[in-house]
């Protein structure tokens, strides 16, 4: 509570010393922040065409370029805080978990994540690397999240929310423009941007970007002896926009490359390697290698009468060499898209997309699969995967102050031989110049992947000259080796999960000073996926064990992934954005969400425990954004971010272990800029007065983070 408290004390105060400067300082002088009115925010991720944010009958939030600058993120999963409705958790220097009104879980693929309109996800699971989306935050014009089903727009995996990254044209991307930072931790980020004109009607713009840190901001004793490992990433983007009368056409291409040092080994069981007495488990140190390309062309033509035609297509390129991961992935994304302004009155969207995945997992000898901490097997090594898909969204004026949005999808996808439909409808009434209320129901889909349905996973654990004792009195102990083998299998039969949400929002605002959104949901979600122990087999190898042993016991544990579970969520966001002058804007948000789960089938005659651990998430989310111009050289922010702590059921009997604690942290940001020709220096700390914190539960043995600071320094020149 003393943290809590000294936090937001403190954030206060910033706010309290700056009013004897406004009335002495000139606010023309300032550095202006205005709002821009909802009526002139255009949105595109809602409903594919850019409509007013005022118009839109979703719950959407915008983030601008200047929140992310001022917020001093320093990646897209950091920005995300800012959002209403998202739970981030950083699970350490490198890592996140994010989660919009579901369970925040390690391969979460209920938010569908996209840069410029390419959905940027990890194959394997349909879910998002955070740590590997190819973009530079200061190429970042803004970034739209919308809340709920977007699945008729976007399809498989827009369930809970869409993010859209949306990056510069070339003609307004960063010109000129050199960056460098160094914090503790060991961190270090190098940035350069450049772009112009290149022909009359050709933009090109570029960026290169290298990041090294390490791995964690921990303490912990079990990260002292690898203090020398480090995280490396690079990225680059290349843009072009071409433009010539109706006709704009757009080219991208770019990649990242993340290099991890690894501590890895391997058991070795005597009994595979007879008569030599090696040591249980060699380790070494190594390196991880994740990386993904991409490159695509937009061709956009306005055939008039407010008709507009656009096509899309992507080609993109992935690979893991990770345990857990070893694959590649090469992707081609096509879409075709028309509007019309003026059908029957309303506007109409009709569109076409299709996906096409080669994939490729890694083949293991026998003995690998056994003799690895863990390691992802599949069924077979190379698999096509396809989707096709052909959708409509139509908006018609009911009244003058009414109107009604209808869509839907029909998605198909290779890998479950079935069409799903993703419809929605939406209503929207003004209240008056500056009100809106709507209403709203769709459904979305997750998109299927090999991930628990064609790829088994296993667990081991070995150890020699262990006492293996039997239950009687005395018990009896005889010397033996152990192997633990814990198989995770995939199920070919796997429903797709669905999820259904109802949504009733407000909104408000006051020209560019004030801007408040409200809204409630409720989410109905079928397809949910646990494990089910199906077998259990005890072996014992007399031979071939190590010296003084009488045998090796091998425990083999095998699992099934099923989908018993079914839930109810319901809950609300609130959020605003308010600028009591032209220096100073406050943006706060608070979200809840309860997760109501059922359960049928055998497995839910025996336990409850795949309900309760599926319900056990925080309840209350908190953030809030406070900038504020000093002077036209000095500004500061403060950044404000809260978790509740979760409350488990019984049934987890140990809470401390499964719950997801409290967090509160507090980032600041000071920034400093002579004269508009000169470099902008910026000071950043995050999580103050909150050193080694932990973010997860006991149970996923996330790290815990310490607190950081670096220096920033900016330089743009005309």
């Amino acid at each position: 509570m003393l943290k809590v408290s000294l936090a937001v004390t403190t954030a206060c105060l910033s706010l309290q010393i700056s009013s004897p400067a406004f009335a002495d300082t000139d606010l023309s002088d300032l550095l202006d922040m205005p709002l821009e009115s909802l009526s002139e925010t255009k949105v595109v991720s809602a409903t594919r065409t850019a409509l007013s944010l005022a118009d839109i009958p979703a719950a959407v939030h915008v983030i601008s370029s200047k929140e992310i600058q001022r917020s001093g993120a320093r990646s897209v999963a950091d920005v995300l805080t800012l959002a209403p409705g998202l739970h981030v958790a950083k699970y350490s220097n490198y890592d996140w978990g994010i989660a919009a009104r579901s369970p925040n879980e390690t391969l979460s693929n209920t938010m569908l994540v996209m840069v410029d309109g390419r959905s940027v996800f990890n194959g394997m699971f349909s879910g998002v690397d955070w740590d590997l989306i190819p973009v530079s935050l200061d190429s970042i014009e803004r970034i739209e999240v919308v809340m709920g089903p977007v699945g008729t727009i976007w399809g498989g995996n827009a369930v809970n929310a869409v993010v859209n990254i949306i990056t510069y044209d070339a003609e307004d991307a960063p010109r000129n423009k050199v960056s460098a930072s160094v914090g503790n931790y060991h961190y270090k980020e190098a940035r350069i941007h450049h772009g112009g004109q290149v022909t009359d009607n050709l933009y090109m713009s570029g960026y290169a970007e290298l990041v090294e840190h390490m791995p964690w901001t921990s303490d912990e004793g079990r990260v002292q002896p690898i203090q020398h490992f480090r995280v490396q990433t690079e990225r680059f983007g290349v843009r072009g926009d071409y433009q010539k009368n109706d006709r704009e056409v757009s080219f991208q291409l770019g990649g990242i490359r993340s290099r991890e040092d690894y501590n890895w080994g391997s058991y070795q069981p005597h009994f595979l390697t007879p008569g030599v007495d090696a040591p249980d488990y060699v380790n070494y140190e190594t390196e991880m290698l994740a990386e993904e390309y991409f490159a695509g062309v937009k061709f956009l033509q306005e055939l008039g009468d407010s008709k507009q035609w656009e096509q899309q297509f992507w080609l993109t390129y992935s690979n893991s060499d990770s345990s857990d991961r070893n694959a590649y992935f090469t992707r081609i994304d096509s879409e075709t898209r028309y509007s019309d302004n003026n059908v029957w009155g309303g506007q109409l969207t009709v569109g076409f997309d299709y996906r096409l995945i080669d994939e490729y997992f890694r083949p293991y000898e026998k003995n690998e699969i056994y003799t690895s901490p863990y390691v992802r097997v599949a069924d077979e090594p190379g698999f096509v995967n396809q989707s096709a898909a052909a959708y409509f969204n139509y908006t018609y004026p009911l009244t003058a102050t009414t109107s009604l949005m209808l869509g839907n999808r029909w998605q198909y996808f290779t890998m479950v031989s079935e069409t799903f439909s993703q419809p929605q409808v939406r209503v929207m009434q003004d209240v008056g110049d500056n009100q809106r209320v709507w209403a709203g129901w769709g459904r979305a889909v997750v998109t299927p992947a090999r991930q628990g349905r064609t790829t088994d996973f296993h667990e081991n654990a070995y150890g020699s000259n262990l006492a293996f004792c039997d239950q009687g009195t005395p018990p009896n102990c005889i010397p033996v080796d152990y192997l633990q083998i814990i198989e995770n299998h995939g199920n070919e039969d796997l429903p797709v999960q669905n999820v259904d949400t109802y949504e009733l929002g407000y909104r408000f605002w006051e020209g560019n000073r004030f801007q408040f959104d409200a809204n409630l949901f409720y989410s109905e979600e079928d397809g949910i996926t646990a494990w089910q122990l199906i077998n259990s087999q005890r072996v014992f190898l007399p031979e071939n064990s190590s010296p003084g042993t009488v045998g090796t016991i091998i425990d083999v544990f095998q699992y099934q992934h099923i989908a018993p579970l079914s839930s109810q969520t319901y809950g609300g966001e609130l959020s605003m954005k308010w600028q009591p002058s032209s220096a100073v804007q406050v943006n706060a948000s608070y979200s809840y969400r309860e997760i109501k789960a059922d359960c049928h089938g055998a497995i839910c005659s025996s336990t409850d425990l795949p309900m309760r651990s599926y319900e056990n998430e925080p309840v209350h989310l908190a953030n809030a954004l406070i900038m504020w111009d000093i002077t036209s050289q000095w500004w500061v922010t403060n950044v404000l971010n809260y978790v509740h702590a979760s409350n488990p059921d019984d049934v987890l009997q140990d809470d401390e272990y499964y719950a997801w604690p409290e967090v509160l942290t507090w980032d600041m940001v000071i920034g400093w800029q002579a004269s508009e020709h000169m470099p902008l220096v910026t000071l950043s700390a995050e999580s103050l007065f909150n050193d080694q914190v932990n973010e997860f539960p006991e149970s996923y043995r996330g790290f815990n983070n310490g607190t950081q600071y670096w220096l920033e320094v900016d330089w743009q020149w005309k």
